[in-house]
């Protein structure tokens, strides 16, 4: 394993609708690159919380006709998850994404093959961006943790 970068930080609310984006260096072209990504608590399960923010959202965005019936049925929307998703470039460009709604990802990128949603192709040397699009955050807290190496040892 040649560890290429690694960060890990904490989002609150007021993060969300936001991207972080992180570049590291990658001095010679590889073989194989993994990106673990991993963001905790996913869910939003205190009923008291989630009613809250539910309410003022439907307050804010329901249309007046939809209003009463949706907050009536508030718990259908609960529990609320916080989201966040990764998309990757290389020096060249896009490479791929992954909007998935799992808190623990682990992609592979080869020359040979990548996993969904990201491109396989040769892995040139140079400056490369891992973005993190921070859709939700719907709890007080939310901890992240990227990691990205090269080869193929965990």
């Amino acid at each position: 394993m040649n560890l290429r970068f690694e960060t890990m930080g904490r989002l609150s609310p007021i993060c969300s609708k936001t991207h972080l984006a992180f570049r590291f260096h990658l001095p010679q072209s590889a073989d194989m690159l993994h990106i673990q990504f991993a963001y905790e608590p996913k869910k939003l399960e205190d009923p008291v919380m989630a009613k809250r923010e539910i309410e003022a959202a439907l307050r804010r965005d329901a249309g007046l006709k939809q209003q009463q019936a949706l907050l009536d049925k508030w718990e259908d929307f609960f529990p609320l998850q916080n989201l966040i998703t990764i998309s990757v470039d290389d020096p060249e460009g896009f490479r791929g994404s992954a909007h998935r709604h799992d808190p623990f990802q682990l992609h592979k990128l080869s020359k040979e093959q990548a996993s969904p949603g990201f491109t396989a192709g040769e892995l040139p040397k140079g400056i490369w961006t891992v973005t993190l699009s921070v859709h939700c955050i719907v709890t007080p807290s939310c901890q992240y943790e990227l990691k990205i190496w090269e080869g193929d040892a965990k």
